[in-house]
């Protein structure tokens, strides 16, 4: 979810909870700049909402591939 500048990147440690709130915000289409106001409820919203979808489909390719070599 990073870009390639500076500006882009997660300023917060993996172990904040500051970090997930960036990721899920990102995920929802919120820029990252720092100037740019921050992600509100509605945002996060759609950001978990896209987590759910990719952690719901990554859920099914890993229940295909364990039934696959059973």
């Amino acid at each position: 979810m990073e870009g390639n500048t500076e500006k882009l990147k997660n300023p917060y440690s993996p172990s904040e909870l500051k970090f997930a709130l960036w990721v899920i915000a990102r995920l929802a289409g919120w820029s990252g700049y720092q100037k740019q106001t921050p992600p509100g409820p509605i945002t996060l919203h759609r950001g978990l909402l896209k987590f759910k979808q990719l952690f719901d489909g990554f859920e099914i390719a890993k229940t295909i591939q364990q039934q696959r070599t059973d």
